[in-house]
């Protein structure tokens, strides 16, 4: 399991957010933001874009 999930939309940001996963960090000037995977938790994917890595940047 990838321990984060990246979304690149205030929308696909706010979908995470309402599901209660936790934002870790965010750029607002380049829209990225990164939130805390969880085992406990599973979204639709349909739903969002994200992409999941083991790395965290910027």
């Amino acid at each position: 399991m990838s321990h984060f999930i990246y979304v690149f939309t205030e929308k696909e940001r706010d979908v995470l957010l309402a599901s209660n996963f936790a934002l870790i960090k965010s750029d607002e000037y380049k829209k990225i933001y990164v939130f805390e995977n969880k085992e406990e938790l599973c979204f639709d994917l349909q739903q969002v874009n994200a992409v999941f890595s083991d790395t965290l940047t910027f």
